[in-house]
């Protein structure tokens, strides 16, 4: 039996990790591909499972940090779970210097120029202070005037198979919706016919170029 050389504890084998992580894997696809910005998740502190001899073990959140391999920040953290922001540097660049997505951040107190990380560092603040946060929808890729329309308590428009609430036109939201659906199909799909995580890596990174 291999042991975890950390804790003497039996090791958790490649097959297990990834089952216990994938929804986690299906669910950041579209980040580690430059897709989406961001993703927020709820990340429990222990992903426990039982081995084929019976023999239960933990999956802590450092070693779900640490294969999951994106850069992250825990923006709540309770006694079983924390609230996680895994994103993308560079798209969250992009994301974060669109001039509707600034004014939004501007109107909840964001400095008017500030990098990736100072931006994610002020919601880090107001997340401590107020809880979750709405503006959160900028970060993980929501349409700004579906953000907007949220915070605003405007009217919402009929619509189906988005994971957000559409305000006003459709058709761009439901676009950036269903490219975010292909890239979570795409990781369901690959986790199915591969062996590993990382095998399950490099097909993201191949794939990323088609769904741009």
């Amino acid at each position: 039996m291999k042991l975890d050389s950390t804790n003497n504890r039996p090791a958790i084998s490649e097959r297990h990790r990834k089952e216990l992580l994938r929804f986690l894997l299906e669910k950041t696809a579209a980040v580690r591909m430059g897709i989406k910005p961001g993703e927020l998740l709820r990340v429990k502190h222990c992903y426990e499972t039982e081995n084929s001899e019976g023999l239960r073990y933990c999956l802590y959140r450092r070693d779900v940090y640490e294969t999951l391999a994106l850069d992250f920040v825990e923006l709540l953290t309770e006694k079983e779970s924390s609230l996680v922001l895994f994103y993308d540097r560079a798209k969250l660049a992009v994301t974060l210097a669109d001039p509707a997505n600034r004014a939004i951040l501007s109107s909840e107190g964001y400095p008017a120029e500030t990098s990736p990380e100072g931006a994610i560092a002020f919601l880090g603040k107001r997340f401590s202070e107020n809880g979750i946060c709405h503006e959160v929808g900028v970060f993980v890729g929501y349409p700004a005037k579906d953000v907007r329309g949220f915070m605003e308590h405007l009217p919402t428009t009929s619509a189906h198979g988005t994971p957000w609430r559409i305000f006003g036109d459709v058709a761009e939201s439901a676009r950036i919706a269903s490219l975010y659906r292909r890239a979570e199909r795409f990781a369901r799909e690959t986790l199915d016919s591969v062996a590993t995580i990382g095998n399950f890596f490099d097909f993201c990174n191949h794939a990323s170029y088609a769904f741009k």
